[in-house]
């Protein structure tokens, strides 16, 4: 609570940093009351100053709409500025996204849905992001990798014991332009808004690692169904799930829909849906799934959970 003190007062005495730390925790309601307009305008502040991190938080604001309307060409602006300013991972950014100008083609280009079943209903998307944006979110996870971990009834969290992969989890705020143009096209792909999304997961097998046979969705008859009570009341049910596959070149770990006996295995840059509720609102029972063990190499996988409602900035 100290901490808490003493950025509120940094912050209220003009300190950039301090600003942008206090905006998150009003963002995301860490320690605070949730107030968008007041972390918004914290931000604002922070700008004037030409502060890096304010100005990647600033874009992503202006990416998702948040506390203000959407925009990509302010975002991009901003992420301009903030490379300006020296902040390295920007100007990377910059030069990944077409340098002087947003070049939007990738992210504009026609979605092409094939299907693979009806129920659950499957689709399948060649080529859906570029693969130097895979690399991109790759080396973005690599330091963050952990333990795949579930939160346990009892209290806390445990490790997961269906899988044996490591997992790093970006948080919808993360001051990264290129994954909010990501979670926008995952968006227009599913019908769905970016608002449901929950926080983005990147995945990393190595050999022998698997994520066991499992449900997406959270169990109504399990374990855990008193745990998530009042979080399924506020967003509803896992309503679907994207996986983008982001490397090649490893054997094994294809994704086994195992009631249904169909198996899938993408290319760098293909995508993967599936629904875990039907749309008349019951539990896809035969969405269950398992990552197959990687039997040789690395394998790298976005996996994405979308919400029927809205999900709170994390």
């Amino acid at each position: 609570m100290d901490d808490l003190a003493t950025i509120r007062a940094q912050a209220a005495q003009g300190d950039a940093q301090a600003q942008v730390m206090f905006a998150y925790l009003l963002l995301t309601a860490r320690g605070v009351e949730r107030d968008i307009g007041e972390a918004y305008r914290l931000v604002q502040r922070a700008c004037a100053q030409n502060n890096p991190n304010a100005l990647l938080l600033h874009s992503v604001l202006a990416a998702r709409g948040v506390g203000r309307a959407k925009s990509l060409d302010d975002a991009y602006a901003l992420i301009k500025r903030a490379a300006a300013a020296g902040h390295q991972p920007a100007a990377t950014q910059l030069a990944l996204l077409g340098g002087h100008a947003l070049d939007r083609t990738p992210w504009v280009k026609p979605i092409e849905l094939h299907a693979i079943a009806d129920a659950p209903r499957i689709v399948a998307i060649k080529d859906f992001i570029p693969k130097p944006v895979c690399a991109w979110l790759i080396e973005s996870a690599r330091p963050r990798l952990a333990p795949a971990a579930i939160f346990d009834p009892k209290g806390g969290v445990m490790r997961d014991p269906a899988r044996t992969n490591m997992v790093a989890m970006l948080g919808l705020l993360e001051g990264d332009l290129i994954q909010q143009l990501v979670s926008r096209r995952i968006a227009t792909a599913t019908g769905l808004a970016l608002e449901q999304h929950e926080p983005m997961n990147i995945l990393r097998y190595l050999p022998g690692e698997e994520y066991k046979p499992h449900y997406d969705f959270i169990r109504p008859w399990g374990p855990e169904a008193a745990s998530f009570a009042a979080e399924l009341a506020e967003m509803g049910q896992r309503a679907a799930t994207v996986l983008v596959y982001l490397n090649e070149g490893y054997e094994g770990g294809e994704t086994v829909f195992t009631r249904l006996g169909l198996t899938f295995k993408g290319a760098a840059g293909d995508a993967l849906i599936f629904w875990n509720v039907s749309p008349s609102g019951e539990l896809e029972r035969d969405s269950m799934h398992a990552g197959a063990p990687v039997a040789a190499g690395e394998k790298w996988l976005l996996s994405q959970w979308i919400r029927e409602r809205a999900h709170p900035l994390m």
